[in-house]
């Protein structure tokens, strides 16, 4: 119990140390961004999604080698989309894919770094995928 209440002080003491300032400027200059081109967001979204589908496709048939971590996010993403069971409905208007996006975003932020050796692999264009 000790032993995680240390990790928690360790982590405030990570976020106390961060330049704020630059950490701001650095979301703002993102958000400003997607919402200059916010289909471009969702298009590389979409297009590494599908990727991601690719790379568990070659896993499952031997063709490729993945970590388990990789696997087990790749799996449990798809999971959630083809589950009927969202924490947000999909049929309510505006915010039903909020909870898919959100799920999405953070899965291809794990594995964003196996994306991109799938990708150059198979002869992509990084920049297409957002990848670059």
């Amino acid at each position: 119990m000790k032993a995680s209440i240390e990790k928690v002080f360790s982590v405030f003491d990570s976020i106390r140390n961060i330049d704020l300032e630059g950490f701001l400027d650095d979301a703002k200059r993102k958000i400003d961004e997607l919402k200059e081109n916010p289909t471009h967001f969702t298009l590389s979204a979409i297009l590494q999604l599908k990727l991601a589908y690719e790379m568990f496709d070659c896993y499952l048939k031997k063709e490729c080698s993945l970590p388990w971590k990789t696997v087990a996010a790749i799996f449990s993403v798809l999971l959630y989309l083809i589950n009927p069971f969202d924490v947000i409905p999909d049929f309510l208007p505006g915010i039903g894919y909020l909870d898919d996006a959100v799920v999405i975003g953070l899965a291809l932020k794990l594995f964003r770094d196996e994306l991109k050796d799938f990708a150059i692999s198979r002869g992509l264009n990084l920049s297409e995928y957002g990848l670059d």
